[in-house]
């Protein structure tokens, strides 16, 4: 039996522009009656990309360097498939980066629990 992946979307995906200054901070709300607990994270760019999320406006995104920790988390490059990560229930709030000159798009779809 091959894994299979279920993702039960509860809004629409929204793009967030990526440079090497933190994106503005951008609410992601579900559209559906279904309760989010989970948000899927896509970066198609060459480069990573350092993600925030926080219950109401997310702080800037930084992107950790050697010795020093970030409250954001880093999204492989080219990724494939989506990674998915609990997020405050309902409505959260999203900001990124990446390093250096890049520029590019991470796409965010809130998602429910995977039962």
């Amino acid at each position: 039996m091959s894994n299979t992946t279920v993702f039960r979307f509860t809004g629409p995906t929204t793009a967030i522009s990526v440079s090497s200054t933190s994106s503005t901070a951008v609410t992601i709300t579900p559209q559906r009656n279904d309760q989010q607990n989970f948000c899927a994270f896509l970066n198609t760019n060459t480069f990573p990309v350092a993600v925030t999320v926080a219950p109401a406006s997310a702080a800037a995104a930084v992107l950790p360097t050697g010795g020093n920790s970030s409250q954001s988390f880093v999204l492989g490059v080219s990724m494939a498939q989506p990674m998915v990560v609990a997020v405050p229930s309902n409505s959260f709030s999203v900001t990124t980066i990446c390093a250096g000159a890049s520029t590019g798009t991470v796409y965010v779809t809130p998602v429910g629990t995977q039962s």
